[in-house]
């Protein structure tokens, strides 16, 4: 996205670099942000896509050694990432504009001022690189044109999602190239056509005065998509031959749909949730699937480990602080299999009663307990069991056998 420098004028605690620069080996992005959001299958894309992963709550967990995983409460990083970013900006709106930038661009940033978290242009963005061997970077700089004037921004004060790639904007230029295209070539023809179109064939040589007065005429009345389907009444001696330019017969809708097709590729998004006719799957919910396995989750992934890189400190890091998106609110169902999927759970022992309820949104009982096999063992918070089978509970065991003894 920049630079890749070596002999830029440093400050004095540096060391002294080779005198070369070395211009980035990015490709260029071969159409603007701007031209492709205007192409109606990529906006969907985009959309469709930052919707998802914006509209995702994000938690903090820490994994102890011994695979106990708490999840941390009251942290205000969690509430900067789910709600308030900044005075500004809600979470959520942010979380969708670095989606955005990250499918477009291939990276996205924010920036980290007094604890707030804010939202930078990927493409105002520019990144120069130093090395002391033309190998590894020594230090990487990042200069943000701004509102005003260009601003250094440090690395410590920004959190970088790097795809690993140069964005659909550059990777997959040639293809948004040849849909807007396409897209100016049908507008240009509906706009500029007459409807119905065809030929007009005179009996007798016209003057070029008849010509021009009937070519003007013609225009003004039947040509633009608004006098379409207007009937055409012709002057004596004269015959209207129509010509065939039916979308189906200029290719134009084989065009749409194969325009489509690519960009869902591009996006790796299952065709059929941007194009109906295109649905491979039985239900909603199996396309559902693919989109959270395929798309979403390599995504929510990188995004996941940079907030752990450049939101948590070492010693975090050491005890196994964590982020983590929850993505059960995408896979919805309806209340009858949510209800059949709890009670499932309840019973085979996944989850307490507790917690049972409060994935259907009831509140807590005052004595939690959860399920255990061999026609269940009831096991309360307080280590208590109650045996079903037995009709007695862990105390009561617990007496009889010292009686017996």
């Amino acid at each position: 996205m920049g630079l890749f420098t070596v002999g830029r004028p440093k400050p004095e605690y540096e060391q002294t670099f080779n005198s070369a620069t070395v211009h980035s080996s990015a490709p260029p992005e071969l159409i603007s942000e701007d031209e492709a959001l205007k192409i109606p299958a990529v906006r969907a894309s985009v959309e469709l896509i930052a919707d998802s992963i914006s509209t995702l709550p994000i938690y903090l967990y820490q994994d102890a050694t011994n695979n106990d995983i708490t999840k941390i409460e009251d942290d205000d990083r969690v509430n900067k990432l789910n709600h308030d970013a900044n005075r500004f900006d809600t979470a959520q709106t942010i979380k969708k504009k670095v989606v955005k930038d990250y499918l477009l661009h291939g990276k996205a940033f924010i920036f980290k001022k007094e604890g707030a978290l804010y939202y930078l242009e990927a493409k105002n963005m520019r990144e120069e690189k130093y090395t002391e061997d033309s190998i590894v970077p020594s230090r990487i700089e990042y200069e943000y044109i701004g509102l005003n004037e260009s601003v250094r921004i440090d690395v410590e004060n920004l959190i970088i999602i790097d795809s690993g790639s140069n964005g659909i904007l550059s990777d997959g230029g040639t293809i948004l190239q040849n849909a807007s295209k396409q897209i100016e070539y049908s507008t240009s023809l509906l706009h500029n056509s007459a409807v119905p179109v065809g030929m007009v064939k005179a009996a007798s040589r016209l003057t070029q005065t008849a010509i021009d007065r009937l070519k003007a005429s013609f225009e003004k009345i039947y040509s633009g998509t608004k006098n379409a389907g207007r009937t055409m009444i012709l002057e004596e001696g004269m015959d209207y031959k129509p010509l065939s330019l039916k979308p189906d017969e200029l290719q134009l809708t084989e065009a749409s749909k194969q325009t489509i097709s690519e960009v869902a590729r591009l996006f790796n998004i299952p065709e059929s949730l941007i194009n109906s006719d295109a649905n491979k799957y039985a239900s909603l919910e199996q396309n559902t699937v693919q989109f959270l396995q395929n798309t979403l989750l390599p995504i929510i992934t990188q995004i996941e480990s940079a907030f752990d890189k450049y939101l948590l400190d070492d010693f975090e890091k050491q005890l196994g602080y964590y982020f983590r998106f929850d993505t059960s609110e995408i896979i919805r169902t309806t209340e009858k299999e949510k209800i059949e999927t709890v009670a499932k759970g309840l019973k085979e022992g996944l989850f307490s009663f507790n917690e049972a309820r409060a994935k259907l949104d009831l509140p807590k009982e005052d004595k939690d307990f959860r399920l255990l096999g061999i026609g269940h063992v009831v096991v309360y918070d307080d280590g208590q069991m109650v045996f079903l089978n037995l009709g007695q509970d862990s105390s009561e065991k617990q007496e009889v056998e010292e009686s017996n003894e």
